[in-house]
């Protein structure tokens, strides 16, 4: 077998992720149509109303908005696409709706874990006492979602009902977590293996062994990182056959690697390829006293964050027409 030449092999693997993007897409056009179906037809089941809502953003949406539906996390495509001002009413089930709405636009499938109540995000009780922890008060270090599941998630979706803390979700994009290994520590990076294990949300705990990088001509390059150290079991990424100390560099240079924020406005949607990007939160912006109030007193409606959150596979993709969702309407 000829030497692999780690200069070309760098290259050519720095230029592909280095084209990765994140697509901003503006919905304040639609704001007031949203709104104004909202307050016809809130009173209805939420099944109804989400289905009503898939067929009036396809009815109503531009279609370069409608572009990137089927186009997140594809070698051709782009790795995230936030949405601004799809709605501004601070309203707990129209977030949902909307939510559930766009995550099946974008072909996502969500999963619900027995052990885990995910859909909702916000401070619950003894959040002043976690980081790393979607319902606390602490940062969370960047990394991709489930890596110790079996199934493999694609998608990430998050939209916010409100946040008056204005702590925005935090993605960073691997080129800039890599950009100072050297040819051979990517190479290493390459060809390594992690074992990845599970966190305070699990009971128990979950291992999955993952190639750290694994690539297709469909997908491109995808990633398997997990940054994060839990309290209770370490570490959640753990190379298996050598390579430790590049991830140990990769993890040094998080404080000052370049990152991206989405909008914590009321009416945001974002949605990541989960093995493209990963995401991270710092430190709610409100003291820990307050967030310990908050977490034993606050509702839906009372909370000063609540974000809705989907997780899981793509769906195998479907026509947009209005006729997909006549016929389940009916």
């Amino acid at each position: 077998m000829p030497d692999i030449d780690l200069t070309k092999e760098a290259s050519y693997f720095r230029e592909k992720i280095s084209k990765e993007k994140t697509i901003t897409l503006d919905f304040g056009y639609l704001t007031g149509v949203v709104e104004s179906w909202w307050n016809k037809n809130n009173h209805q089941e939420t099944h109804i109303l989400k289905t009503q809502l898939v067929n009036l953003f396809l009815t109503y949406l531009r279609a370069e908005d409608t572009f990137y539906f089927d186009k997140v996390g594809l070698a051709n495509g782009c790795a995230a696409v936030c949405i601004k001002n799809v709605f501004s009413l601070d309203s707990p089930k129209l977030a949902l709706t909307v939510h559930e709405a766009l995550a099946d636009l974008f072909h996502l499938t969500d999963i619900k874990y027995e052990y885990e109540e995910h859909k909702a995000l916000y401070l619950k009780p003894f959040a002043e006492k976690y980081r790393e922890w979607g319902n606390g008060h602490g940062d969370i270090t960047p990394h991709s979602d489930d890596l110790y599941e079996n199934l493999n998630v694609d998608y990430l979706a998050l939209t916010v009902c409100r946040d008056i803390t204005k702590t925005p979700t935090a993605y960073y994009f691997p080129c800039d977590l890599l950009c100072d290994l050297n040819d051979e520590e990517m190479h290493e990076l390459l060809t390594m293996q992690a074992t990845f294990i599970s966190g305070k949300n699990v009971s128990g705990l979950k291992k999955r062994v993952r190639h750290v990088v694994k690539f297709s001509e469909l997908y491109g390059f995808n990633f398997s990182l997990d940054f994060r150290i839990d309290s209770e079991n370490g570490e959640r990424m753990r190379a298996t056959d050598g390579g430790q100390h590049v991830l140990d560099k990769i993890r040094a240079g998080l404080p000052n690697a370049r990152c991206h924020v989405s909008t914590a406005e009321t009416g945001t949607f974002l949605i990541v390829a989960n093995h493209k990007i990963l995401h991270a939160r710092p430190m709610l912006n409100i003291d820990a006293s307050e967030a310990r109030e908050q977490a034993h007193t606050s509702t839906f409606n009372t909370t000063p964050r609540l974000l809705f959150r989907s997780k899981g596979p793509r769906k195998h993709y479907f026509p947009l027409d209005e006729t997909t969702y006549t016929r389940e309407a009916h």
